[in-house]
């Protein structure tokens, strides 16, 4: 054999690898088929690989707590009015109410990223009953203006009866893209990034009534004269800043899965604060010409304090659930109810103004919502 047709075998038999591997490539490209994806679209045992909207809507069933909101203490000495004994706080009750839940989203096949908008408007209103001290007395909080009523500090004015009535609107808007990250045949895992946006607002009315000093026969606000004192507080907060959150669902078996959602944001924007005291006194007039300083004590007075300032406030919002899904054959509609509890938590936008002779704003505290969800799904 010629040697120089030796020495060409080593390049000969390279092209013949690289023509074989060109040629292998080819083939796969061209049996490629977007249904073999669908192991990494979004129901792992569902929808097609294609663009698809979808919608939701559902009901929630939510109670409204929030801290440092103390509208009055309770102490049990009725003969001591310079300091609570043994004080007890009083806090504003608050009932269970509906809302609702709206929102749509948009899912691109092009790695598979979906944009979402979602609502959550939620109101609650509760008017507790009139409330009696029996054999204790009821003392405003340290949030009420004490000094309403020709000047008179009123800081441990006993009262026998106590009403208070409270209100939350909440609004919160999220604009989200969204993406698997790791699917298979039980376990889908979706975070998401985007915008948060709440409003929500909180007032409470506190109304004292039957007042009495010790040692002394005549009553200020008695309520058969139409006497009371009373507090308005109202707290306002809007707030826009990011938010990042995961979205998980363990399949199990009869179409229903376990599924989770936990989301955090810092939302930068305003906290409000308005207080008013309003003393409505109820004398007699026989009273008042035998007391020398009975104008300021006969005629109703009002005093205001309105406090604004911008900070960030976190958000957190976490809800744990079943959910049952129902796939067409066709494979192209997907119907789906979630039934869980869901709780979010505002950080740090309760700041309350403390009427002394320095007025003051109390260090921060926060409101949250509870409750539970019923929410159903169109994917299309």
């Amino acid at each position: 054999m010629n040697l120089r047709y030796l020495k060409q075998l080593p390049i000969w038999i390279t092209t013949l690898g690289l023509f074989a591997g060109t040629s292998d490539r080819k083939t796969a490209m061209q049996e490629y088929n977007p249904a073999d994806c669908a192991d990494l679209c979004w129901r792992a045992t569902g929808l097609e690989c294609e663009e698809s909207w979808d919608i939701n809507a559902g009901a929630i069933y939510f109670q409204a707590r929030a801290q440092g909101v103390d509208i009055a203490v309770i102490t049990q000495d009725r003969n001591n009015s310079l300091f609570p004994v043994n004080g007890i706080g009083v806090q504003p009750e608050e009932s269970l109410w509906w809302g609702f839940k709206i929102g749509g989203g948009y899912k691109l096949f092009r790695q598979d990223w979906r944009l979402t908008l979602d609502y959550t408007f939620f109101n609650s209103v509760t008017n507790s009953e009139l409330s009696t001290s029996y054999g204790s007395a009821f003392i405003p909080s340290i949030y009420n203006n004490q000094f309403i009523g020709v000047g008179i500090q009123q800081n441990f004015q006993l009262f026998n009866n106590l009403e208070v009535g409270t209100r939350n609107v909440i609004n919160n808007v999220q604009l989200c893209a969204t993406r698997p990250t790791y699917i298979d045949k039980r376990v889908e895992l979706s975070p998401f990034y985007g915008l948060d946006f709440s409003f929500l607002t909180r007032r409470t009315v506190s109304v004292f009534s039957n007042d009495f000093i010790p040692g002394v026969t005549y009553q200020r606000y008695p309520t058969s004269g139409g006497g009371f004192y009373q507090t308005y507080q109202k707290w306002s907060w809007w707030g826009i800043g990011p938010c990042v959150g995961l979205a998980t669902k363990w399949f199990l078996d009869y179409d229903i899965s376990v599924y989770g959602d936990v989301y955090g944001s810092v939302n930068y924007g305003s906290s409000r604060c308005r207080v008013s005291s309003f003393s409505r006194p109820a004398l007699s007039l026989a009273f008042a010409s035998q007391t020398a300083s009975s104008a300021g004590f006969s005629v109703p007075q009002e005093a205001v304090i309105d406090n604004t300032l911008f900070q960030f406030a976190p958000e957190f919002s976490y809800q744990l659930g079943f959910n049952w899904s129902k796939l067409t054959e066709e494979k192209d509609l997907l119907l789906q109810f979630n039934l869980g509890y869901e709780a979010t938590y505002f950080f740090n936008i309760i700041k309350t103004v403390s009427p002394q002779l320095g007025y003051k704003i109390e260090d921060g505290a926060g409101l949250g919502i509870q409750g539970l969800v019923l929410q159903a799904f169109l994917d299309f």
